[in-house]
């Protein structure tokens, strides 16, 4: 397992985002900070920053004692559980700006890893704790941010229980065009930071079908193939229509 990296030195303020409440499900700008600068500041002074330099990197696992709460600065993080039949199935995709690990009765109830490298910040939970009570606050925005992802995963429900495999790729592809990290407006690149594995696990199929839909996409002309993680976006719109058009089978 590699074994995240602290270190030290100036790096920017954390960054705790979500959409707003009235925003519709079609629009995707991410609003600004849900921390005010000062609360960025009191989350940085307990926080360590720890650099995981490759995927596949466990940050913790289901049923171990919850000690740390995180934040993500870059990468991407795949939450996940086994099923008893030992199958993985990845429950949400942490961004820049997610804020995952908190315990349920002092405990994980999902595994995380690191899908890509990622740059995280890694904060005591009795510290956390201890600072939202000072800053009554810091409690509100946090809260917001637990809500957003009620939503979200409200949302995903919906995606795996109303969309095709081609629709669920077209929204993912969304997903990620969202995050200047990821995507280069200018040049319409989408620097895919997931395996075929991790987004088939992630939108309940198989990798091989998840290579069919991409070269499905890629036939239609909404999108090309630079690498196996690079794709070119050459139809913004109609991915979008894609993912908004009424349910067919798959073929």
């Amino acid at each position: 397992m590699d074994a995240p990296a602290p270190t030290a030195g100036k790096r920017q303020l954390p960054e705790i985002r979500a959409r707003s409440f009235d925003q519709s499900r079609d629009s995707h700008s991410l609003i600004e900070n849900l921390l005010t600068e000062k609360q960025q500041q009191d989350f940085r002074k307990i926080a360590t920053v720890l650099e995981y330099r490759r995927g596949g990197s466990t940050i913790f696992a289901e049923g171990e004692d919850a000690h740390f709460v995180y934040s993500i600065a870059a990468g991407v993080v795949r939450v996940s559980r086994m099923s008893q039949n030992g199958r993985r199935q990845v429950l949400a995709l942490m961004l820049p700006g997610d804020l995952f690990g908190l315990p349920d009765g002092g405990i994980y109830v999902n595994s995380a890893e690191t899908a890509c490298p990622a740059t995280l910040y890694r904060v005591p939970w009795q510290k956390l704790q201890s600072l939202m009570l000072r800053e009554p606050a810091l409690q509100l925005n946090l809260l917001n941010r637990v809500a957003y992802d009620l939503r979200e995963a409200q949302r995903r429900i919906m995606v795996l229980g109303q969309q095709n495999t081609r629709q669920r790729l077209a929204t993912l592809l969304l997903d990620f065009i969202v995050h200047p990290a990821f995507f280069d407006e200018e040049q319409s690149l989408l620097a895919l930071p997931l395996s075929r594995f991790d987004v088939a696990d992630y939108l309940g199929t198989s990798a091989e079908t998840i290579t069919r839909g991409l070269g499905h996409l890629e036939a239609q002309g909404v999108i090309r193939r630079v690498d196996a993680r690079t794709l070119e976006i050459r139809n913004l719109e109609g991915l979008r229509m894609l993912q908004n058009q009424k349910r067919r089978k798959d073929r």
